[in-house]
């Protein structure tokens, strides 16, 4: 709901309002040209494609689904080849292609747990709860800015626990916050795939999540450093 509210009255004005790069006669006249067979089929594929997601993906995978439903487009006719090549936004692939890699090697050759003992290192692990679970929250929405939240929240759930024991505390407070920092990656094009589809579409740069994301950062920030320790108590 916080965010919500944010985007709405703040959010979407810092946001810049950039042309779209691309002809916008010739796609006007592309629409016009698909008849109405051609959009009932786009349709029934758009729908296709739904349903397999939410009730057959353990038997089809999503990637599957999503690209058999990109060739159907082309073998109906519904697209021509031209442009489902033009709808590519080839900038997008490469840029999360090379992020997933980075994310792959970040997890995997400790450069995570580097970043993470020394955080702690700093603050101590006698500090107070609230500012454990500050840092823990912050570094957890850090390094989801850059590697996949699973990665970060698989890689900080062990050390919070041990944080937690230390302290004698409960440990679900500090887990949950380490879980919703997490997910909380606004600030850049590349912390989740939702981000990167829409950098190219929205003709975006990468210091425009900057900008809109750090102040949702905090706000979620701000309401979880409250609700969470009341929901979940320390002791």
């Amino acid at each position: 709901m916080a965010g919500i509210i944010y985007m709405l009255f703040l959010g979407r004005k810092i946001i810049p309002d950039r042309p779209v790069p691309h002809d916008d006669s010739i796609q006007g006249d592309e629409v016009k040209e698909a008849g109405p067979a051609k959009q009932a089929i786009s349709i029934g594929i758009l729908i296709g494609v739904i349903v397999v997601m939410a009730f057959f993906s353990q038997q089809i995978p999503l990637h599957v689904a999503s690209t058999v439903a990109a060739l159907l487009c082309v073998v109906t006719g519904t697209l021509t080849e031209k442009q489902a090549y033009r709808s590519i936004d080839w900038t997008t692939i490469f840029l999360f292609a090379g992020m997933l890699s980075l994310a792959s090697a970040m997890a995997k050759n400790g450069a995570g747990q580097l970043i993470a003992d020394f955080v702690l290192n700093i603050i101590g692990k006698n500090a107070s709860p609230y500012v454990i679970m500050s840092a823990m929250f912050f570094l957890s929405a850090g390094l989801s800015q850059f590697m996949s939240n699973t990665a970060t929240a698989a890689l900080l759930a062990p050390i919070g626990l041990a944080i937690s024991n230390g302290l004698g505390a409960s440990p679900h407070a500090i887990l949950m916050l380490i879980g919703v920092a997490a997910s909380c990656a606004f600030a850049t094009p590349v912390g989740t795939p939702p981000n990167t589809l829409v950098l190219g579409p929205g003709n975006l740069r990468f210091m425009d999540f900057v900008k809109v994301g750090l102040p949702l950062l905090i706000i979620c920030y701000i309401v979880s450093i409250i609700i969470v320790p009341i929901v979940w108590p320390l002791y």
